[in-house]
């Protein structure tokens, strides 16, 4: 069977390598894992690899030092450098060795399958590349929603995250009806990460809790987290009036229906700046009014995610939709 290329995943993380090694075998690469530097050596010495992957914080012997061999045995080789590391120093020597790309930990399967694919096609030399900013996740205040089990069933938080380091994630603790929540230690907790492309979640524990300087849960971070929502449709730049009102309560003009407008629309959905916060996962009567009631289209849309709107322009918050039925040409508004 013809493959596009081989790679050497090299990671302590068993199942990181499992997962990887998945995902790669089935977008059509030959895959081959190890799990310490000296094996990565012997592996590129014995093989003919297109790419590696390599952690730098590996047993035996440490990434760093097994990227020097590896580079004193073949020289052009790609070698992609993953990892949770957050010192810079470390990842200046990576770059000394003239990797050709590095990810940090978490990453998205998908673009990590693209960057492969670019770095096997063209060999960069002296120049690093990364995931695209788009794609940066667990950024200091990005904000999150946190799904907590506590064994009497789970409820839906909104929260940010605190910081990071190479283990562990935090995120301020949430608050209902102004109190702290009280999350126990190895409490099981969803977490989503709204982004610009994309909705991302994981499921991860609470390490532990600290009130000091701020209250913030400290979770276990993930090595790898996946894409759980993308777009069907390509959206359209189209500004025009919306009201809304929740599922239920929108069946007539008597219901207390809220303004807001569209930033852009398609046929799966719509990205709305709306006065109020909203959950994901909540239902929506919406109802869009290109240039007056007689010309409005109604659809029962599902919030996917909703973030503060930080543009100096308007205030409230930025709302992504998906709908469920639509009653109108949406197609119509689309076409201009």
């Amino acid at each position: 069977m013809v493959t596009k290329g081989n790679v050497l995943v090299v990671d302590d993380e068993v199942n990181l390598c499992r997962i990887i090694g998945a995902k790669l075998a089935r977008s059509g690469y030959s895959v081959v894992a190890v799990h310490d530097g000296l094996q990565a050596i012997e592996k590129v010495r014995e093989g003919d690899f297109d790419v590696v992957l390599l952690d730098l914080i590996l047993p035996k012997m440490d990434g760093l030092a097994a990227l020097a061999q590896i580079r004193g045995m073949r020289s052009a080789l790609p070698v992609i450098v993953m990892t949770a590391c957050e010192n810079t120093e470390v990842l200046e020597q990576a770059k000394h060795y003239g990797v050709s790309a590095y990810v940090n930990k978490p990453f998205d399967l998908d673009n990590l399958v693209s960057l492969i694919r670019s770095t096997s096609n063209t060999t960069v030399s002296g120049r690093d590349r990364k995931v695209p900013d788009s794609t940066i996740l667990f950024a200091a205040g990005q904000p999150v929603t946190l799904e907590i089990h506590n064994g009497c069933g789970s409820k839906l938080y909104l929260s940010q995250i605190q910081g990071k380091d190479e283990r562990t994630l935090s995120v301020f603790t949430p608050s209902n009806a102004g109190q702290t929540v009280d999350v126990a230690p190895r409490t099981c907790v969803k977490v989503g990460l709204p982004t610009s492309d994309a909705f991302y979640s994981f499921t991860t524990q609470v390490l532990k809790s600290s009130e000091e300087p701020e209250p913030v849960l400290v979770l276990e971070k993930p090595s790898v987290i996946y894409r759980v929502q993308r777009r069907e449709y390509p959206r359209i730049p189209i500004r025009v009036p919306v009201r809304f009102a929740p599922y239920g309560e929108g069946a007539d003009d008597k219901a207390e229906f809220a303004a807001g407008e569209t930033r852009d629309l398609s046929l799966g959905g719509a990205c709305m700046v709306v006065p109020q916060e909203m959950l994901p996962d909540e239902m929506l009567h919406v109802e869009i009014r290109p240039k007056s009631s007689k010309d409005k289209i109604t659809a029962v849309a599902r919030v996917v995610h909703s973030r503060a709107n930080l543009s100096p322009e308007s205030e409230g918050y930025i709302v992504g939709c998906k709908f469920v039925s639509t009653d109108g040409p949406i197609e119509k508004l689309l076409i201009r």
